[in-house]
């Protein structure tokens, strides 16, 4: 009895990311709206509702999103009660979570509802089958078979490349899914559904920092992130989290010191051009001074934003100091900040933490599961800080590679199960923590990660860079781009105050 209740439960949930991707995507509908049979939901209401979605999308051709409300207020006098409030109840939680077109992992959504129709499909033939079996109608049966088989090859996922619309879904201009702003996203390129991404970096280098980073480009992109964290409790994670919303560390309000771009030719005075920002040189014995408020140097980037080429090439990458107002970090200013987020990008980051080796990806695909079926959160980016302190998938492996190798490839493989961006990280060899620029062959534990890796970048830092708020990113590797393992973006960092990427610059050396 608790089994059948138990799956009644799932199909209801189920049925209702279904319905909430139909009046939500105009894509979802796109790609499903020919396939659905309405008999494939178990839920009147939900049925119900469905039929206003189709309706209104092979009218107008996009979800109802915005008219859903108004369609359930014309359509409530042919509703019971109970139906009214249910329905009521769902639309409520769609407009507070979701915008049209918007909030939803649609591919993950969309194999989500092959499957089931699938599933539903095989229930409703076998039941139709013994039905017509028990009226001695083999012919009927038959034919359930042949109607079946059809609905099989509608939903298999098998593609044909010479099909038109395979050429179509090729120059669609939707782009990439995720990219960082700035030169470090064009320096990166953009990341897609489905890639397994890791950063390489020595300890203490500031992984966690560009995992949280990436997480909060993210979520401002309008994207869902689910941040797992082996290494890092909720408190001091929500912490570096509002300190990079606000932009402090400062207890009151006041100046702090941040790192900014400027010109070697400004700093050495070599610079003749008439925009330059002062006559005065920064150097001395090619040294720089500590910095000093009173200083009268100012910085020069005209050549570095100049919209003229020739000004462009001019321009050589140095950087110095700025004292910047910043308001104090405490509780008032934390949650005005929190509050504007929230409203901006609602219900879009959830975070978990995990002891040290006390979880592997098998754990975390059950904890996504329950997200999904609690809260109908489905992320877009899954950040697991980090792959190197998960625990091993199992205890077939012989080896300690072996067990790395089934941890990073069942990464690989949750990426594109979940259609989502994973992104994880790795330490280096102690060897490595001394180069000025990381390379493959100082992985550490074993180089043949990256193997199952779609993109592996580099965190680079010199003592001196570090103290002058300044880290180099470089590629390791690139499933589907060209690359140079020389060259760097260089990006500006206040960590104390939580900036992990104040402004990027490429470098190539």
């Amino acid at each position: 009895m608790t089994h059948k209740l138990r799956r009644r439960d799932v199909s209801s949930a189920i049925e209702k990311r279904i319905l909430t991707s139909l009046i939500v995507s105009t894509q979802f509908n796109h790609e499903i709206a020919h396939l659905l049979d309405l008999d494939y939901f178990t839920n009147t209401f939900i049925k119900t509702v469905a039929r206003w979605c189709i309706d209104f999308f092979d009218t107008y051709e996009k979800a109802p999103f915005d008219h859903i409300e108004d369609i359930f207020n014309q359509r409530k006098l042919e509703l019971n009660d109970e139906d009214i409030e249910l329905i009521e109840t769902l639309l409520k939680d769609i407009s507070k979570k979701y915008e049209l077109d918007s909030g939803l992992n649609v591919d993950y959504s969309v194999q989500q509802a092959l499957d089931y129709f699938r599933m539903r499909q095989v229930y409703i033939t076998h039941s139709n089958i013994e039905y017509l079996l028990n009226k001695n109608d083999i012919d009927g049966a038959e034919q359930q078979i042949s109607n079946h088989i059809k609905v099989t090859r509608l939903t298999s996922g098998w593609v044909d490349p010479f099909d038109e619309d395979m050429v179509d879904d090729i120059f669609k201009e939707e782009g990439v899914m995720f990219k960082f702003p700035g030169e470090l996203g064009n320096f990166l390129g953009g990341f897609d559904r489905g890639w397994l991404v890791a950063i390489a970096a020595a300890f203490k280098r500031g992984k966690t920092f560009q995992m949280q980073e990436l997480a909060v480009a993210a979520i401002q992109q309008n994207l869902k992130v689910a941040f797992f964290s082996l290494e890092m409790y909720k408190t001091e994670s929500n912490k570096r989290l509002y300190q990079r919303l606000l932009g402090t560390g400062l207890e009151e309000r006041g100046d702090a010191l941040y790192p900014c771009f400027d010109c070697a030719s400004n700093q050495d005075g070599s610079c003749k051009k008439e925009q330059r920002t002062n006559r005065i040189k920064l150097l001395s014995d090619n040294k720089k001074p500590k910095f000093s408020p009173a200083s009268k140097y100012n910085v020069c980037t005209y050549c570095r934003t100049s919209d003229n080429k020739k000004d462009k090439k001019d321009y050589k990458i140095a950087w110095w100091k700025e004292l910047i107002e910043r308001p104090a970090f405490n509780k008032t200013n934390v949650k005005k900040h929190v509050e504007a987020m929230s409203k901006l990008h609602k219900n879009h980051y959830r975070f978990k933490q995990y002891p040290r080796f006390s979880a592997n990806t098998s754990d975390i695909t059950r904890e996504l599961d329950l997200l999904e079926r609690s809260e109908g959160f489905i992320p877009d980016v899954i950040v697991i800080d980090y792959a190197d302190i998960l625990k091993p998938e199992g205890s077939g492996a012989s080896t300690e590679t072996s067990s790395l190798d089934d941890t990073w490839k069942s990464l690989a493989r949750l990426a594109g199960e979940r259609q989502a961006l994973v992104v994880t990280a790795s330490q280096i060899t102690r060897a490595g923590t001394d180069k000025k620029q990381v390379r493959l062959i100082d992985m550490a534990l074993w180089v043949g990660k990256t193997a199952h890796v779609d993109v592996f970048y580099a965190l680079n830092q010199t003592p001196e860079e570090k103290a002058e708020g300044v880290m180099r990113v470089s590629l390791l590797a690139h499933r589907y781009a060209d690359f140079n393992e020389n060259a760097n973006c260089a990006i500006l960092q206040n960590l104390t105050h939580g900036q992990v990427c104040l402004d990027s610059e490429i470098i190539y050396q």
